[in-house]
């Protein structure tokens, strides 16, 4: 390569910096800068000998690894950090002013390799960390979250010692951008290391408030819930709201139809198009949005059901924002009934709409969770599965692991009900699931997703070629508190009927049917259809009037 033109040595030497593809627009960018204008006919004469070749999505490649190995050796060891450098700078220099995509992290992992000139300079070192910071958040846009680590990782080392007071906000964005980008990594241990010294540094309460829900949303994903319900009491009582100690079943009883009071005479056309302006309100809102969350895991089914109602009336109150396409689902999921499903599904619909309006794409995996639970379920089961799908790839593309493998389980459970897939097929499904969550820390969600699959695997072959060594873990059956529990009866319900032990199937849906549910729930109608299919089974067997006289009762249902 030696012999090549210098248009074309220059060519190769900078493409083999950026790895062994580069998008073409950073080329074109390249050939702008004086030093590096010949890179544009070192191309197509690079193309033209066979050392590189164009792809259709727009980018140049090297033709073989050794192609690029052999191109970046014409650069010397001792000068090559240098190369980067000022290959970053070049770039920088042509693309200033511009919105240059993807390109910022190009430019940045380039410049990042003259570190130590960098770090000789202060007010160098506080411009490149801001480069970082633009670079790790545009990798976190892309959903490139270990990327983004990587770059704010950079920024806040560039940083100087003293720069929590010397650059406060630049050392805040940066802190919490890496914190997020850490959670939604599966890093929560370094995420809480970096949300505690926001804790420690940070001047005001307000300045905090972003990073104490970051901290909510990962002890739920870690299954910390009692921590999880206690910093949202915490921070929402520092907001002003009032959070009961405890609530009554009384209390909810009264706060229900004054909410759907206020449902009938607000919502509407001129409602949702008034926005809420007071930020208070907002951080209110969002904060009731996670403590519902926490208060389904870790309280009786009617706390949530109070704080969604209080969520509801406060937007009611105020107007709409992205978190109330959530609050409204969630109050079609505790007060629909088929009574009022004319009023309440058009609402939860609505909702829906409203969240493509706030573009809300990194909610998807919990507003799809919800209006499938709710509302959503009276559709077609198989579009119930693929929406729910959907929801998964959302939650896990945006860092939402924990809502993303209930979308997940939700699905298959669909899917189970409906006979959307054969049950070879649904079981390849949930073990696809269960590999992922071996990265992540989710109890409940692959305890119930095990919960189904060792249904599927004894409907197939009772187990014998189809089972696998992790088994779900149920926990206390006795307590009726156990989120377990209810999946628990429902499956081992559907494999006693299977196998033929109608008696015992029996025995399981009285269990399930003695639990409190939603007033609309599809399993709660699949449930009693085969609670008369276990009846009419034992009254083959042995002539039963009394078992025949709950059959009727059943039927008049």
């Amino acid at each position: 390569m030696n012999g090549l033109s210098d248009d074309m040595q220059m060519l190769l030497k900078a493409m083999a910096c950026f790895g062994t593809s580069i998008d073409e627009s950073v080329i074109k960018y390249l050939n702008e800068v004086p030093e590096y204008v010949g890179v544009g006919e070192g191309l197509e004469k690079a193309v033209t000998e066979g050392y590189v070749e164009r792809s259709k999505e727009g980018n140049v490649k090297f033709v073989h690894d050794k192609v690029r190995e052999a191109a970046y050796d014409l650069i010397p060891d001792e000068a090559k950090n240098q190369f980067h450098y000022d290959l970053g700078k070049a770039l920088l220099s042509a693309c200033e002013g511009r919105d240059v995509g993807d390109t910022i992290l190009v430019i940045a992992s380039q410049i990042n390799h003259g570190k130590e000139s960098i770090q000789k300079n202060d007010e160098l070192c506080i411009s490149m960390a801001e480069l970082n910071m633009a670079a790790g958040e545009k990798a976190i846009e892309s959903c490139r979250h270990k990327t983004a680590y990587s770059y704010l990782d950079n920024a806040l080392s560039l940083l100087p010692d003293d720069h929590w007071n010397s650059n406060y906000d630049l050392s805040l964005r940066v802190s919490f951008m890496m914190a997020s980008a850490a959670n939604s990594s599966s890093m929560y241990n370094e995420a809480e290391m970096l949300l505690q010294r926001i804790f420690d540094k940070s001047r005001c309460t307000t300045d905090k408030l972003p990073s104490y829900h970051l901290l909510v949303t990962i002890f739920l994903s870690q299954g910390k819930v009692v921590d999880a319900y206690n910093t949202c009491s915490s921070m929402l009582s520092h907001l002003g709201e009032t959070i009961p100690e405890t609530v009554t079943p009384q209390a909810v009883e009264a706060i229900v139809p004054e909410t759907l009071q206020m449902v009938r005479e607000i919502y509407g056309a001129e409602w949702l198009g008034k926005k809420i302006e007071n930020e208070s309100v907002r951080q209110i809102l969002k904060f009731y949005t996670a403590l519902i969350t926490a208060s389904y895991f870790f309280k009786q089914p009617h706390v949530m059901a109070y704080f969604v109602c209080r969520m509801v009336k406060l937007s009611l109150q105020h107007g709409v924002s992205k978190y109330t396409p959530l609050a409204f689902l969630q109050l079609s999921n505790i007060v629909m009934s088929f009574d009022n499903a004319a009023f309440i599904y058009p609402i939860a619909k609505s909702a829906m709409s409203l969240a493509e309006r706030f573009d809300l794409s990194h909610q998807q995996a919990e507003l799809r969770l919800n209006f499938y639970m709710g509302a959503g379920s009276l559709e077609h089961f198989h579009s119930c599965a693929e929406g729910l799908r959907g929801g998964f790839r959302s939650g896990l593309s945006y860092g939402n692991a924990n809502m993303a493998f209930y979308c997940a389980l939700l699905a298959a459970h669909f899917s189970f009900i409906s006979g959307e897939k054969d049950l070879s097929s649904l079981m390849t499904e949930i073990d696809y699931y269960l590999h992922l969550l071996e990265t992540y820390n989710q109890y409940l969600a692959k305890n119930l997703l095990l919960c189904i699959r060792e249904t599927v695997s004894t409907l197939i072959d009772n187990g014998e070629a189809t089972s696998i060594e992790a088994k779900a873990s149920y926990g206390d059956l006795n307590d009726p508190g156990n989120k377990l529990l209810e999946t628990y009866n429902y499956y081992q319900m559907l494999r006693n009927f299977w196998q033929g032990y109608s008696q015992r199937a029996q025995f399981y849906v009285e269990k399930y049917l003695s639990m409190k549910r939603p007033k609309v729930n599809c399993d709660n109608y699949i449930m009693k259809f085969y609670h008369g299919l276990s009846i009419l089974d034992m009254l083959k067997r042995k002539m039963n009037f009394t078992k025949m006289n709950k059959v009727r009762v059943i039927i008049e249902e």
